[in-house]
């Protein structure tokens, strides 16, 4: 499954970006603007997730793996964990630089929808996107854990084909608004990588 076969709406969805760094902030707000999101939010840290969460509904958190204080996978467990939080199902995306297996078994475990390493490719982040929106797992609920089903496997169609009757073959939605072109693209990964902000 990639982003040339899937197509999905953005449009009026409140999507929360949490990241400490601004530069990244601005790079995912733009790449989601790119994919016809017309309400993108950014906060700094765990307090601004949580005022934010308090303050309206929200869609879907795109969350940094080491947002302050205490770090997104906190913060995750925190919002699955808490029983009459209306949130507590919302789809959360973890962005980590670690893409080691143990780290995203890790994020699985506290609840991540999905992982996406930084930094990420504007297919990247569609393509998990895409995955959270047209194969929504079921919420399993025990004692030690409430999240998405942990069974599961993202193995993409062979030669970009499904071969099952339920398989959804769909095109890539047409661009809306300013994105940014290649150039734009490699010249703020470049940036990100000397580590300025």
């Amino acid at each position: 499954m990639t982003s040339r076969s899937l197509s999905i709406n953005l449009c009026d969805l409140v999507i929360l970006v949490a990241d400490p760094s601004s530069y990244m902030s601005m790079l995912i707000h733009s790449m989601l603007r790119g994919f016809g999101a017309n309400k993108v939010l950014e906060v700094r840290d765990s307090v601004g997730v949580i005022r934010a969460l308090t303050n309206q509904k929200i869609d879907a958190l795109i969350c940094d793996a080491r947002l302050p204080p205490h770090g997104g996978l906190h913060l995750t467990r925190a919002i699955r964990r808490k029983e009459d939080n209306e949130n507590r199902t919302l789809p959360i995306l973890i962005m980590t630089s670690d893409v080691r297996e143990t780290t995203v078994k890790i994020a699985r475990d506290a609840g991540a929808n999905m992982v996406i390493a930084k930094p990420m490719s504007p297919a990247g982040l569609y393509d998990r996107l895409a995955w959270i929106a047209f194969n929504p797992r079921q919420f399993i609920d025990t004692a030690t854990y409430f999240g998405p089903d942990r069974r599961f496997k993202i193995e993409g169609y062979p030669n970009g084909v499904g071969r099952r009757k339920g398989d959804k073959a769909v095109d890539v939605a047409a661009e809306i608004g300013p994105a940014l072109g290649q150039d734009e693209i490699d010249s703020l990964f470049s940036t990100a990588r000397t580590g300025q902000d």
